[in-house]
């Protein structure tokens, strides 16, 4: 069985000619900077996401909210066509309380919360901790027997380590230099980094499940992170799924603590105390999607995305608040200064990116194109875009050819300096001269290497361009990302209207552009699956 893929994915876009520039309108640049910087809306956008609505778990009434509230501030800016469009999800969730201490050798308060999806105590319990550090399904077998009516801890306990000194960092030349440089991939990195994932999110349903049946009354995780910072995320949202016992996040301190004296000899014992809630009625989660319609009666597309989604344990500050607030605010400039762009400018603001990228694969299957599902049983605990990544036959729908390119900014609250052009050696030199204008803001650099780990990947996946922007870190991946203190005190105003400016600047100059921009080589199944598929 052969792929079925169009001649207009094939033959990608030529590039520019040796010598010649990407034409950019500078006079268009100076009124989206004008707009952008002096009558910015972005961190009222930040304000209510935020400190108004608060952490957006997919599933619960929180996101739904947002939805509403984002489509009807889109509306209100003179967007049109302001809609939710949804997605098969499964159970939404809310931790409304929680208090966790130690009860034995002493009683003490611990810094814990409870892990999404897990359900609540209804009332206190309280049992003997044992420390049962299981890694993978070959740990199970250790286990056996051992933890009926017990709290378990499931993770190790790592060598001590001195903590880094950068908290909080600005990209400085030597460093972007080292992005640009181009690292020449090994053997196949997507499908590990693919398969990796798989593992990792399949485990959660099978340790608590393992967990379960033998009896445990909890279990608790320890947080990644030291400075009592706390991740609590977990995965079982999927109806017929749920978790059966109470889980816990504990800060790595308050962690180690306790097994600490567990090994000097000492009993410990834990009291719980949770209430959390789920929403099981609509099992149905949305994105919200609004345009600046382009010329003609079928016009291209260029869309620009955040997802709108957060863990529950913080505001959702960094992540994603602020690249929602930042795609928005560039369509606001955009409408403000009044451009009529040839191409749609399209604005998708993500939900279930968290839990898998739900809303924008999604998308990619309601507008682009037709892939099989993936029905390997290992594939049961995932989304829709693990089901469906580098799936062939892949047949392509009419919007596929119009489709031009899709912009992301998910990486925290840090300025644009620059952006990841996945490979595709044709982009660079528009990506160059797009950015030009902008060199006085620190954004100057284009690299060839990949990202991850942000919504751009389901275009990439079925050979479409999506690109996501090189941002300075910040404290995101220190403190921030999947943690308590990811709130709007953690953001930064100035960083977000650069990013906006710049982004409104890339959607309007892709929007105008004579040509689609180029596309890589298409996508193509292995031969050991193309083999298979014909002996099928």
């Amino acid at each position: 069985m052969k792929r079925i893929v169009k001649s207009a994915l094939v033959a990608a876009a030529l590039a520019l000619p040796v010598g010649a520039e990407e034409p950019v309108d500078l006079d268009v640049v100076n009124r989206i900077r004008d707009e952008g910087f002096n009558r910015s809306q972005v961190m009222d956008v930040m304000r209510h996401l935020t400190d108004g609505i608060g952490p957006r778990l997919t599933g619960t009434p929180a996101m739904l909210e947002a939805n509403n509230w984002t489509r009807d501030k889109l509306t209100e800016w003179g967007l049109e066509d302001s809609r939710l469009e949804g997605f098969e999800f499964g159970y939404g969730w809310t931790g409304e309380r929680s208090e966790v201490f130690m009860t034995s050798p002493r009683r003490t308060q611990l810094y814990a919360l409870p892990l999404a999806w897990h359900p609540g105590t209804e009332g206190v319990i309280e049992g003997e901790v044992v420390h049962a550090p299981i890694r993978s399904k070959k740990d199970f077998k250790k286990w056996e027997g051992k933890l009926e009516g017990k709290i378990v801890f499931v993770s190790r306990v790592p060598s001590q380590k001195p903590p880094a000194n950068e908290v909080f960092i600005r990209r400085d030349d030597e460093s972007l230099a080292k992005t640009e440089t181009f690292s020449v991939p090994e053997g196949d990195p997507d499908q590990r980094g693919f398969d990796g994932w798989v593992r990792y999110k399949s485990f959660f349903y099978e340790l608590e499940q393992f967990l379960s049946e033998q009896g445990a009354i909890a279990m608790v995780r320890r947080s990644p992170r030291k400075a009592m910072l706390i991740e609590a995320t977990s995965y079982q949202y999927k109806e017929g799924e749920s978790a059966k016992i109470p889980g816990i996040g504990l800060s790595h301190e308050h962690y180690v603590r306790a097994v600490r004296v567990m090994d000097e000899g000492d009993a410990v014992r834990m009291s719980i105390d949770v209430d959390a809630t789920f929403y099981t009625e609509d099992t149905k989660s949305y994105s919200t999607l609004a345009d600046i319609p382009g010329k003609g009666r079928r016009p291209g597309v260029v869309l620009a995305g955040a997802h709108l989604d957060s863990w529950y344990v913080g505001d959702g500050a960094a992540d994603n608040a602020a690249g929602v607030a930042v795609v928005m605010e560039a369509v606001r400039i955009l409408k403000a200064i009044g451009v009529e762009p040839e191409r749609t400018i399209r604005v998708g603001l993500w939900g279930g990116e968290e839990q898998g990228y739900y809303g924008s694969q999604q998308y990619v299957l309601d507008h682009l194109v037709e892939r099989p599902e993936n029905t390997d049983e290992k594939l049961k605990y995932m989304s829709s875009y693990e089901k469906h990544y580098n799936q062939f036959p892949m047949t392509l729908k009419p919007e596929f050819d119009r489709f031009s390119a899709y912009f992301n900014l998910d990486n925290g609250s840090g300025k644009i300096r620059g952006v990841y052009a996945e490979r595709n050696s044709a982009v660079v030199p528009i990506f160059n001269a797009w950015l030009k204008p902008f060199h006085d803001l620190g954004a100057k650099t284009v690299t060839l290497n990949t990202t991850g780990g942000t919504d751009h990947e389901v275009f990439d996946d079925v050979g479409l361009p999506g690109f996501q922007f090189i941002q300075d870190p910040l404290d995101y991946g220190t403190q921030l990302h999947h943690s308590q203190i990811d709130t709007l005190g953690h953001t930064y105003e100035k960083d977000l209207k650069q990013a906006a400016v710049i982004m409104a600047s890339f959607l309007y100059h892709a929007a105008m552009r004579d040509e689609n921009l180029p596309r890589k080589p298409s996508p193509t199944a292995r031969p050991d699956e193309e083999e298979a598929a014909e002996d099928e």
